[in-house]
């Protein structure tokens, strides 16, 4: 059974480590593409980069989306406390459990339907960088499936150390 923590913690540990990178990395693409632009309007007096309303609309969904894995990892993102500090114990620990399934569900249903849209959204590409206009919609999908995985690691948490780890995060792991 430790065996299973560990691999649950280490495919957990694996995703935070990616949305952090995403937020990170697009954090960074987002402001230097747009202060560009903006530089740009204003010296050349083109208008601007053309690709710059392109790729800040293709990247912001990842952005978003790694935010929202950060926050199931930290146990968050569907928090229902009026209603956990009612109950105690098992009753707590079930409506987490109910909660967590809840979200789980939604998410693959949003998995499966950001992937319909993405395959109808393939067809048409962005004026100037020929990018699919489905890019988004996977994102939405890979990152549902993705806050799917990190929120049954989080109720897997919850049931192996108990009720006081359920918003537990390790200092490395709190806002980048």
């Amino acid at each position: 059974m430790s065996r299973f923590y560990s691999a649950v913690d280490l495919v957990a540990g694996i995703i935070v480590t990616v949305a952090r990178s995403v937020i990170i990395v697009s954090g960074i693409a987002l402001t230097v593409v747009t202060t560009a632009n903006v530089i740009a309007r204003y010296v050349s007096a083109s208008g601007g980069l053309s690709f710059a309303q392109e790729l800040p609309m293709l990247m912001f969904p990842w952005f978003i989306i790694a935010g929202i894995i950060l926050a199931a990892h930290a146990g968050g993102h569907m928090a229902v406390e009026w209603l956990y500090e009612k109950l105690d114990g098992t009753a707590r620990t079930t409506a987490l459990m109910v909660a967590n399934a809840i979200s789980v569900a939604a998410f693959l249903v949003l998995a499966y339907q950001a992937t319909v849209v993405a395959e109808i959204a393939g067809a048409e590409h962005s004026p100037v960088l020929q990018l699919p206009n489905s890019i988004g919609y996977y994102s939405l999908s890979i990152g549902a499936v993705l806050v799917s995985i990190v929120t049954l690691a989080a109720t897997v948490r919850v049931l192996r150390l108990g009720w006081d780890h359920r918003l537990e995060i390790k200092p490395e792991e709190i806002a980048l």
